[in-house]
């Protein structure tokens, strides 16, 4: 059954409230590509934002495959050791995604694929972002990208 949403934000969308759950070492926001306030960075903040997504056509000829990317940045600030203070952050954003690797069975895998680690202002070497790229891999209808036939569900 189709909807208003693609199936690939459909799985960020259960990555975010995975990533929200109790336990979380920073509140999680979707899409702010803004640096993020001094006093979040501080306390540590998680921000999760689609970056790409590549589409083939490999499958059967009614189907697309998605290979889907998000970001997870993780920003914190501190006055010694700030990457290990973004530590916590990576930690929860790994272990929250394998928890359940197909985010609420809408995806076929869902892996980390890369962390990047590099500060947010040159001048300032005590707040830092670490970038871990999540990588998403589903079979969506070829004419309706919100119809998911990874599980022929939808």
């Amino acid at each position: 059954m189709a909807s208003n949403v693609t199936v690939w934000t459909q799985a960020a969308s259960n990555y975010l409230a995975a990533l929200n759950e109790g336990g979380s070492p920073a509140v999680v926001w979707r899409t702010r590509f803004e640096p993020i306030s001094a006093d979040e960075a501080v306390a540590g903040a998680l921000n999760l934002f689609a970056t790409k997504v590549a589409v083939r056509y490999d499958g059967a000829n009614d189907s697309a495959n998605i290979e889907a990317k998000f970001t997870v940045r993780g920003t914190v600030a501190a006055t010694d050791e700030v990457d290990v203070a973004a530590d916590p952050l990576v930690l929860w954003a790994w272990k929250q995604l394998r928890k359940d690797a197909s985010l609420g069975g809408v995806v076929l895998d869902a892996r980390v694929e890369d962390v990047e680690i590099g500060y947010i202002d040159k001048n300032q070497s005590d707040e830092i972002c670490v970038d871990v790229t999540i990588c998403v891999e589903v079979e969506v209808d070829r004419n309706d990208p919100s119809i998911n036939k990874t599980y022929l569900g939808g």
